[in-house]
């Protein structure tokens, strides 16, 4: 059982650099987006408790990019070390 939830997690960070860079490509394109959300939110709207929701949504989709970006980062830098350890040992 042990062996199972190793061998997907080894699976996981495996991967192609591809499927780690659209990951990350994906990450990057909501935290834009939602920077971009939050530049016209502060910009076009006046004070009001649509400005504020604006924000906050952008502030959400923003943050959840920057986290989603930053997970495949460190899935892409975890499997280069797994791969480098693992032929060193052969």
């Amino acid at each position: 059982m042990k062996r199972d939830w190793r061998q997907a997690l080894k699976h996981h960070y495996t991967a192609t650099l591809e499927q780690g860079f659209r990951q990350f490509r994906q990450g990057v394109s909501f935290f834009f987006l939602g920077m971009v959300g939050l530049y016209i939110g502060q910009s076009l709207f006046e004070p009001s408790l649509t400005q504020e929701l604006v924000v906050l949504a952008s502030l959400l989709v923003g943050g959840a990019g920057f986290i989603w970006a930053m997970m495949a980062h460190l899935r892409m830098l975890i499997g280069r070390l797994i791969r480098f350890f693992s032929h060193s040992d052969d």
